[in-house]
């Protein structure tokens, strides 16, 4: 009754496919309520994006309004201006009638008193005909200015008329546009009122939100439990149908295996029976007799000379192919085979003893290598052990505590190995030097380029701006530092710096100055005498 691997793989699948089964409808289950809660939420952010929208519309009509109360307003001060005006030149137009009509009635007294005037004397009339001609020339002279100013005063009635009349157009379009505008304002009003109302109705919608949004978040997180207990579920039944799998592979190598020994065994019997027919064939061809009858027609004794040569005749067919080929390679008779058999063997000799003279060097220089690198090994050992002890000391003094060590990765072989600097700061944890910061990093290269300077120490030592990134504690502190090296008297230091901290712990002070326009001069300054003969001086 105990289940076979069958049944246990059949089932697993069952529950495999069950699970896979389960798991799209959870998967759609929380897809739906994140989609709801992604729509809520969109919807009450375009809700909140049209009242703006039509906030915004309302400032802009509400301006529009008063520009257009502002214009009508110049419109109407415009109009009373050309009215008067009008009124103005209609007086004028009735001055200058009047006017016309007193200079004709003048000129029909004129022409009646010249009628009575006939009778007079010739003198008088001619006198009397000069002044008439005179004042009859004045006449049409004012007639002539009077007929000019009315043509003007036309042309300037008909332009006002026409600007009148557009004015009237434009007033009627800006009544018009007040009538739209007015019925704008009201329906912007009740689209107001509705929107308030929607607003105040939407004010009440975030706490549905939220508690649906808190249900979601309910079934969402006992959908990703149940999910993470369907994937558990699954990755189980996974690593079983692997493990199956893998064994189902195996069975099926080995009968692959079996196959293709079956093949290749009836593949080597056929090329037996091929074989064995080919010599029948070639028996049969060469003797003229069949191969079971060779024994009775051959000369040698085969009981007693080939039955030992008999299971071994492919090895003398092969042997006999060989002999032919060297015969065929051997070709003409050479008569100088000695003497080049002489000078071969000379040099055969040679090259043996070049051989052992070059095995002999290769030997010296193996053991030579093997010797260097051991003491290289030791020196590198012993160096690496001196400068992680200074190290470790400079770290601490720089640090004011802490602690930190330098160590080979990558190789057991130290000549192979790389070198990693472990460092762990005040208060902070063991850490490689790439994750510490700027300003730490600085201080513990500072402390290992000291580490290896006091390992193999030299007479001068220039140090070029080591203090840029640093801040003034640290700065006070690797010129403690210097100061302590100094004091063995071994090294003197040149440093580079533009620290007035540093500048101020020197000994001695080297500048340049540009006195003169393109010309640099050298300046420097002994600290120590300027301090003395301060303190003299004091």
């Amino acid at each position: 009754d105990a289940p076979d691997r069958h049944a246990q793989q059949l089932e697993q699948r069952n529950k495999l496919n069950a699970l896979s089964k389960e798991y799209p409808k959870t998967e759609q289950a929380a897809e739906k309520a994140r989609k709801a809660l992604d729509t809520l939420i969109e919807k009450q952010e375009q809700k909140r994006q049209t009242l703006k929208t039509t906030q915004s519309a309302l400032r802009d009509i509400e301006q529009e309004l008063t520009q257009n109360r502002n214009a009508w307003a110049k419109i109407r001060d415009k109009k009373a201006h050309i009215t008067s005006e009008i009124n103005r030149l209609n007086e004028t137009i009735k001055t200058t009638q009047s006017d016309i009509d007193d200079v004709l009635s003048t000129l029909e007294n004129d022409q009646k008193e010249l009628a009575t005037q006939n009778t007079a004397t010739h003198a008088d009339k001619e006198q009397q005909l000069e002044t008439l001609r005179t004042t009859l020339q004045d006449a049409r002279q004012s007639h002539a200015e009077a007929i000019r100013a009315y043509d003007q005063y036309i042309q300037q009635r008909n332009s006002r008329q026409a600007r009148m009349q557009a004015i009237g157009d434009e007033r009627v379009n800006l009544q018009n546009r007040a009538i739209r505008s007015r019925e704008r304002i009201k329906e912007l009003t009740e689209r107001s009122a509705t929107l308030q109302e929607k607003i105040k109705s939407m004010s009440v919608r975030p706490e549905d939100f939220e508690n649906d949004k808190a249900r979601l978040l309910t079934a969402i997180s006992q959908i990703e439990k149940n999910r993470n207990a369907a994937a558990e579920k699954l990755a189980t039944v996974e690593n079983e149908v692997t493990e199956t799998g893998r064994a189902l592979k195996e069975a099926e190598r080995s009968l692959g295996q079996s196959r293709e020994s079956r093949a290749h065994a009836q593949a080597l019997i056929s090329a037996m029976q091929e074989q064995q027919e080919t010599l029948h064939q070639s028996i049969t061809e060469k003797f003229d007799v069949k191969p079971e009858n060779l024994r009775e027609h051959s000369a040698i004794n085969m009981d007693s000379d080939f039955d030992n040569l008999w299971g071994n005749l492919e090895s003398l067919k092969g042997k006999k192919d060989t002999l032919l080929r060297e015969r065929e390679q051997i070709g003409a008779v050479n008569l100088r085979a000695e003497e080049e058999a002489t000078t071969l063997e000379k040099e055969v000799t040679t090259l043996l003893h070049e051989r052992n003279d070059l095995v002999q060097a290769i030997e010296e220089l193996r053991a030579g290598i093997q010797k260097i690198n051991k003491e290289a090994r030791e020196r590198l050992i012993a160096a690496f052990e001196h400068v992680n002890a200074h190290f470790q000391r400079l770290f601490i003094q720089l640090f004011g505590g802490g602690s930190a060590h330098l160590a080979l990765v990558e190789s057991d072989d130290p000549l192979n190995s790389g070198l990693e600097i472990f460092a762990q700061p005040p208060g902070k944890t063991l850490q490689s030097l790439s994750l510490l910061s700027g300003g730490e990093q600085t201080m513990a290269s500072i402390a290992l380029i000291f580490a290896m300077f006091l390992t193999n120490p030299s007479p001068i030592c220039v140090l070029d701006e080591i203090d840029a990134p640093l801040d003034d504690a640290n700065v006070d502190r690797v010129c403690d530092l210097l100061d302590e090296i100094a004091e063995r008297g071994e090294t003197r230091f040149l440093i580079i710096t533009h620290h007035r901290l540093s500048m101020a712990r020197m000994d001695r002070l080297y500048g340049v100055t540009m006195a003169e326009r393109g010309i640099s001069q050298l300046v420097s300054v002994d600290l120590q005498q300027s301090f003395d003969f301060l303190e003299e001086a004091a």
